[in-house]
């Protein structure tokens, strides 16, 4: 490095006096104190070939997935039972376990969790309970898949009132924090995981006749995105997919699509003009999930068919 670069400081560092410096640059800055001595000094990537498994017990790898009832928990843990998981599951949709387990994995059920239920997530220690079952049998785990959910009551922001607003509250906000609280210690504790919040495209992109459930996935995301940086040192990645549109019955019910003139409206507001599949979504969250994503963390995925663009179409399309 040379004296000029040294007098100025890192501090007032210029990027052209780093260009001068050439290939040493990067050496320089280092005794410059910017901090990239800091970076150098962590481990290595992790070696895609040689996955880790933060369980002691089970030879396999171990994912919490807290809905497998509705959406997309079924096919995603399809996905994972073929990707030779083990699995720690709750609100199982009939003959699912006994399914997974044909499947080759090891299937533990928590019961007494429900989706828009009195047993919801936004009670304290709900989920808790799958962390500790999964801890229980295996001593540890890798992936964890989060879905809370409630959709009613609707209403504008001048039809909407405390109560209702309170139940979005605690079923789309409060629930994710609790959730995130019980899986984040122990995979930060054991260096690495991944988790995956499921919450709704309508978080990014505002749904005016849907305020309260709007409002509340929108928390739901920031809370996600802080989650994801205190966990980013302890080596686990936390993102987020915003799901809306999706073809499933609790989407059509919520939305009046049972009737051909709503579903087609609907269907121009979404720039793909149908409806996605729960199965798509899994893919997406399976991508994140799977062990090989070691990188990627803070994030929000919209999975809604183009809706949070939509309006950016060319003119005339």
């Amino acid at each position: 490095m040379n004296e000029e670069m040294k007098e100025k400081g890192a501090a007032n560092f210029d990027r052209r006096d780093f260009l001068k410096v050439g290939a040493a640059g990067a050496a320089g800055l280092a005794v410059a104190g910017m901090g990239m001595q800091t970076a150098w000094a962590q481990p290595k990537a992790p070696d895609p070939e040689k996955l880790w498994s933060n369980a002691k017990k089970g030879g396999k790898r171990v994912a919490i997935i807290t809905d497998t009832q509705l959406n997309i928990g079924p096919f995603l843990a399809r996905k994972m039972a073929k990707a030779n998981y083990n699995l720690v599951i709750a609100d199982a949709l009939k003959g699912l376990p006994e399914e997974l387990r044909a499947m080759g994995a090891e299937v533990t059920v928590v019961p007494g969790i429900e989706q828009e239920a009195p047993n919801h997530e936004g009670r304290p220690g709900v989920i808790q309970k799958v962390v500790d079952a999964a801890m229980d049998k295996y001593g540890g785990f890798d992936s964890v898949f989060i879905r809370t959910a409630l959709h009613a009551p609707g209403g504008t922001i001048l039809e909407t009132n405390a109560e209702g607003m309170f139940q979005h509250y605690e079923q789309n906000c409060l629930a994710v924090m609790y959730a995130l609280q019980a899986v984040l210690p122990p995979l930060m504790d054991a260096g690495a995981g991944q988790v995956v919040v499921q919450t709704s495209a309508t978080g990014e992109k505002p749904q005016p006749t849907m305020m309260a459930y709007s409002v509340m996935r929108a928390a739901a995301n920031m809370m996600c995105r802080c989650a994801a940086m205190t966990a980013a040192p302890n080596g686990v990645c936390v993102n987020v997919i915003g799901t809306n549109f999706m073809n499933y019955p609790g989407f059509r019910e919520a939305a009046g699509a049972e009737d051909e003139k709503v579903y087609q409206s609907i269907l121009k507001t979404i720039p793909m003009r149908r409806l996605g599949e729960t199965e798509e979504a899994a893919h997406l969250a399976m991508s994140l999930l799977d062990g090989y994503n070691m990188y990627t963390t803070g994030n929000f995925f919209p999975v809604a068919g183009g809706f949070n663009n939509a309006g950016m179409e060319p003119f005339g399309a």
